[in-house]
């Protein structure tokens, strides 16, 4: 060991690690936009207006790829000893990516170029990337420019995209079914969504396809965007029970809800019978909202784009553990199909539905999303808030299991994992979003032919808190305040 005269640091590892909780309120969103944007080509200007030499300069591809395109003009120079005009001309430097432009001269080396004439040249260029625009009748000067300004195409067909706010919506363009679903979802409030954008096909049974598609692009998110949805929609197709299985597939492979939207008119008994289609990872939607669009008329709507951002705002304003019903929907107008609410009364159509694992909207102060339950049969996991709590926990804890993979197989090591899952929970008791839990070895399958194969079993548990789904007051009549207070007259 070396010897040291005077004083040393040496910092410490702490062998727990800090459990980050994953983010819950990121949306999953298939849908069309036939007009979105394709890209925006770079570009860039020469000369002024005032000396009618202006150039305009565009990239023949769109995409960023342009951004780094430059074009150089210099002058034409004349023989010394037999001095002759120059013509101008342009080559493309396919290695510089350099737009290479000589500007004609007469016999004195004066410049001759104009504009149109610039341009013509350019515009034949051989295997040239950019393309020029010049009329006017002035003189062309040399000059030095550097493409900027080209944007990729922001919504790829079956490519997922990572989107917060309403800052690209205006690249959607108005049809189709993703611009509104986006507005749908950010009137509640601004959340991270990642959108894939399908065809849209004249055809049924080609558009189902291409929805169907897109669907299964969305567990493909997290290694394109690096964001994991964890509610899952598709306005406008999810009333087709294909991509309605097709959303709570997904969903189980992401450990995500699957909001699948019903269709308009369909009736209480239509609605309860679909519901028995689905599991434990999707919340059937009875209603379709009345909303105003952009030409101002009413139109009735999805609902399942509202649910989510409504699920989003509640994750990030009450935390991931509070359920969505009576909870305020933002911004809609009213409903297509009106169910019954009596508070108190079981044969009402909302408590109908609720209690088949149907949720609808009640007017109540307001518009509010009414209903708790998953399409599950167990009744473990027919709440939302606890499903959702689980994979929180669950995928949480994942994540920070990763530290301790290969390390050696010891005490220490198992010792390490276990305080770092007792400190994760001790934080969820701190934060009200969970009543307890504990993580301990497991003594049984901890057994030395499995650590001899490198295989550790840790259990652990934990409280989730049920959404109050009723509250039963129980009320009698008491004559006795009545004779208490003649007798303490």
């Amino acid at each position: 060991m070396a010897q040291l005269h005077g004083v040393e640091t040496i910092e410490l590892t702490p062998g727990t690690v800090a459990v980050t909780t994953i983010q819950t309120a990121i949306i999953g969103l298939v849908g069309t936009a036939p007009d979105a944007s394709d890209g925006t080509a770079a570009s860039g200007s020469s000369g002024t207006p005032i000396l009618d030499n202006v150039l305009d300069f565009t990239a023949t591809l769109k995409g960023r790829g342009g951004n780094i395109i430059n074009v150089e003009a210099v002058a034409g120079q004349t023989d010394a000893e037999n001095p002759v005009a120059v013509g101008t001309s342009a080559v493309w430097d396919p290695e510089s990516l350099t737009l290479k432009i000589t500007l004609g001269c007469d016999e004195n080396g004066v410049i001759t170029a104009t504009p149109a004439e610039v341009a013509g040249v350019v515009n034949e260029a051989e295997g040239g990337k950019v393309k020029a625009a010049g009329a006017g009748g002035g003189l062309v000067s040399p000059f030095i420019l550097q493409l900027s300004g080209g944007e990729d195409e922001p919504f790829p067909l079956n490519t997922p995209v990572a989107v917060v706010g309403t800052t690209l919506l205006s690249r959607l363009g108005d049809n189709g079914t993703l611009k509104q679903a986006l507005t749908d979802i950010n009137d509640q409030r601004n959340a991270l969504t990642v959108v894939v954008r399908v065809a849209q096909e004249s055809e049924e049974t080609k558009q189902r396809a291409a929805v169907l598609k897109g669907i299964g692009l969305l567990s493909s998110a997290k290694s394109v965007t690096t964001y994991q949805p964890r509610i899952v929609i598709a306005p406008g197709f999810s009333e087709d029970d294909a991509a309605g299985k097709a959303l709570e597939t997904v969903a189980g492979k992401l450990r995500a809800i699957a909001y699948v939207d019903c269709a308009s008119g369909a009736t209480l008994q239509e609605v309860v019978q679909r519901r028995q289609s689905y599991g434990a990872r999707t919340e059937l939607l009875r209603p379709r909202v009345q909303v105003s669009n952009a030409d101002g008329q009413l139109v009735y709507r999805p609902y399942s784009a509202f649910a989510a951002g409504l699920r989003a705002r509640i994750d990030y304003e009450k935390g991931w553990w509070w359920s969505k019903s009576n909870q305020e929907i933002y911004n809609i107008l009213g409903v297509e199909q009106v169910d019954e609410f009596i508070l108190g009364e079981e044969n009402c159509d909302a408590n109908l539905l609720n209690m088949q694992n149907v949720s609808t909207i009640i007017r109540r102060a307001g518009f509010k999303h009414w209903g708790n339950r998953l399409c599950a049969t167990d009744p473990q996991w027919r709440f939302e808030s606890v499903r959702r709590t689980a994979d929180v926990i669950e995928d949480s804890i994942q994540e920070a299991m990763l530290e301790y993979v290969d390390r050696p197989l010891d005490r220490e090591n198992a010792d390490d994992i276990i305080g770092t899952i007792n400190a994760y929970m001790r934080q969820l008791v701190g934060m009200r979003a969970i009543f307890g839990g504990r993580a301990w070895l497991d003594e049984e399958l901890n057994t030395a032919e499995s650590m001899a194969a490198g295989v550790l079993y840790i259990n652990y548990d934990f409280g989730p808190k049920s959404p109050t789904e009723l509250i039963s007051l129980r009320v009698r009549v008491n004559n006795n305040y009545a004779l208490e207070e003649m007798l303490a007259a």
